[in-house]
């Protein structure tokens, strides 16, 4: 198959029975990579009666079909399972280099099914793939996990994608962090969703890999030169790309800061010294260099060698998310404090957004005395309090007392209280630091993305607050405050970033559409145009709402938002403007074709979607 190295590695961890899998070529031409193949295998493996965190849970590595080619910011990998924090469909993607060096290893993706009896790790390398003891591994962090195996191997190139003890601890919100020792690699966040416990739940302690000779060879190689190199001329002149080399993502903290778009306060303050906590002081002040990923021109990773008083030799400066997580969220406007805190996450194996929305959202329950300092251990959680978060984080990591609570996240520690109402989360997964009443699109992207509340599967703040349009794709400017006409816009965005996922091209760049599709085109021989590659991604996320059906999703009483976000704030950049949930997710269904009173895709469009398999078991 051009583009793709041809085979899946599954792994049994019950039985201890590795085998290889010719890669199906239906479901890759159908889903080509990435999220959108990962999840199409997952729907095979799993129904309503899947347990999370049982071994019948499928948890599956998928790379795409421009990782290990020079297309521009692609060698990002997919990790997918049933999720143990929201119940439905869990997709988590990272950067760093184990999706080129899986992929050169001979594997497009790895199927990891049952559970080990004593803790493993899988060794990926010279050809031969192999199970290994991995008992005096437990406990360790994600960053010594990837040190201990390089220094045990003899090989110091070996990729390591690692849970920490929040995964061994089945944190509900724990991450897979992948690391390398290439010079100036970012590390790989594999982040939302409890990937980590899922991984965890099997004994699995990590998958370290070192890239073979195994040779990918494209269908058109002189059209993938062609539309590459126009490509690379416009992303090294592109604004996005010089802001998130010079300050990172929390460079644009100072600027959404003004727009409203930051939560503060746990979601209920519009203003905050965000200029203390955002990139460019980083920069200023802490940066000691970049870190990247594979084949990528931005390096937006930062390099942070001291903070707060702690060494921080394999760590990186937080990005935007954690910053307004552990910074605004909470009212605390310590840059290094933030940046420690962080590093702790990214070591113990926590995603910071639900770690940092869970902590909030205690101090916003004390503040309002809807639980008794009992409820936890006495602590006093309190805004600006940053000697307790530094505390809290290794409890949530180690299930340790108050930890235990907090671990399962905020939907599960509000319902503890009978005050769910006021977790601010859709589905089960916290929002990310990106507030709906400053943009009001992402109101649907939370709403209806398959993930729960997640700016991955749609960034559409970027259009609605920074004018990143995509004309070629009739994706054009929307006023940010306006909510009539925002649900076929919003779709097709959804759309183009489900195919970008399955690529899987970082968000972050922007490179031409037009040269990313030739790109595809070039190295699969596929025929995917401008004309029809919204319908690559619209036939992905229907097979996501479809994954979520299976799993029993009711969509009329799970797709909302959260109460307090229906609380206009006047002192904010959005001027206390809320969004209007209802009308938009009408005009959304009907753009998708969708019924409203069951949430399901229409027989009709399933079949126009070449999907007659997913059309049966809906229909019937």
């Amino acid at each position: 198959m051009n583009a793709y190295a041809g085979k899946l590695l599954h792994v049994d961890l019950s039985t201890g029975k590795i085998s290889d899998e010719p890669l199906n070529e239906h479901y890759a031409a159908q889903y080509i990579g990435g999220a959108g193949l990962a999840a199409r295998y997952l729907y095979d493996y799993v129904d309503a009666r899947t347990d999370p965190l049982g071994a019948d849970n499928p948890l599956v590595f998928m790379t795409g079909p421009l990782t290990a080619t020079g297309a521009p910011s692609c060698g990002r990998f997919v990790v997918v399972a049933r999720s143990p924090l929201t119940g439905i469909y869990g997709e988590a993607n990272a950067g760093n280099f184990f999706a080129p060096d899986l992929k050169l290893a001979g594997y497009d993706g790895i199927i990891v099914r049952g559970k080990s009896p004593t803790p493993v790790y899988l060794l990926i390398r010279d050809g031969k793939v192999e199970l290994r003891d991995a008992q005096h591994l437990r406990g360790k962090t994600t960053f010594e996990t990837g040190d201990a195996i390089r220094t045990e191997i003899g090989d110091s190139r070996l990729t390591v994608a690692a849970i920490g003890p929040a995964g061994e601890n089945l944190v509900k919100y724990a991450l897979i962090l992948a690391t390398s020792t290439r010079a100036g690699a970012k590390k790989g966040i594999a982040g939302r969703c409890g990937m980590g416990a899922v991984m965890g739940s099997k004994n699995l302690k990590a998958i370290a890999v070192r890239a073979g000779t195994t040779k990918i060879t494209l269908h058109d190689s002189a059209a993938f030169q062609a539309a590459l190199r126009p490509a690379l001329d416009v992303l090294s002149d592109d604004l996005s790309t010089q802001m998130f080399r010079s300050v990172g993502t929390s460079g644009s903290m100072d600027y959404l800061g003004l727009m409203g778009d930051v939560p503060t306060k746990y979601w209920t303050q519009g203003t905050f010294d965000y200029a203390s906590i955002s990139g460019n002081v980083l920069a200023e002040t802490m940066l000691t260099g970049r870190g990247t990923c594979h084949a990528c021109m931005i390096g937006c990773g930062r390099k942070v060698a001291r903070a707060a008083g702690h060494d921080l030799p394999e760590a990186e400066g937080p990005e935007y998310e954690t910053l307004a997580a552990f910074g605004s969220l909470m009212l605390i406007p310590d840059l290094e404090r933030t940046t420690y805190i962080g590093s702790l996450c990214d070591a113990l194996g926590l995603d910071s957004i639900s770690a940092g929305s869970t902590i909030a959202f205690a101090m916003f329950l004390r503040e309002q005395g809807l639980v008794p300092a009992s409820a936890f251990d006495g602590m006093n959680v309190t805004w600006s309090d940053v000697q307790t978060v530094e505390q809290l984080v290794p409890l949530i990591a180690r299930r340790e007392g108050v930890g235990d609570l907090l671990a399962e996240g905020t939907q599960r520690l509000g319902a503890r209280f009978g005050v769910e109402g006021f977790a601010v989360q859709v589905n089960g997964m916290e929002c990310p630091m990106h507030d709906p009443r400053a943009a009001s699109g992402m109101a649907i992207v939370y709403a209806t993305s398959p993930i729960g509340a997640s700016h991955n599967q749609s960034d559409y703040f970027m259009i609605d607050i920074s004018g990143r349009v995509l004309e070629e794709l009739g994706i054009g400017a929307t006023e940010r405050f306006e909510n009539a006409g925002k649900g076929a816009p919003v779709a097709k965005h959804q759309d183009w970033r489900a195919f970008t996922s399955s690529l899987v091209l970082c968000h972050f760049p922007n490179p031409p559409v037009k040269n990313m599709i030739e790109m595809v085109a070039a190295a699969t021989g596929y025929d995917i145009t401008l004309d029809n590659v919204l319908t690559y991604g619209e036939r992905m996320m229907n097979l996501k709402r479809a994954l979520n059906l299976k799993f029993g999703y009711n969509a009329r009483a799970r797709e909302k938002l959260p109460e307090l976000l229906l609380r206009p704030l006047m002192d904010s950049g959005s001027e206390g403007h809320v969004p209007t949930l209802e009308p938009m997710l009408r005009e959304y269904y009907a753009h998708r074709e969708w019924e409203w009173e069951s949430g399901k895709p229409r027989r009709e469009k399933l079949l126009a979607l070449g999907m007659p398999e997913i059309a049966k078991d809906l229909w019937g």
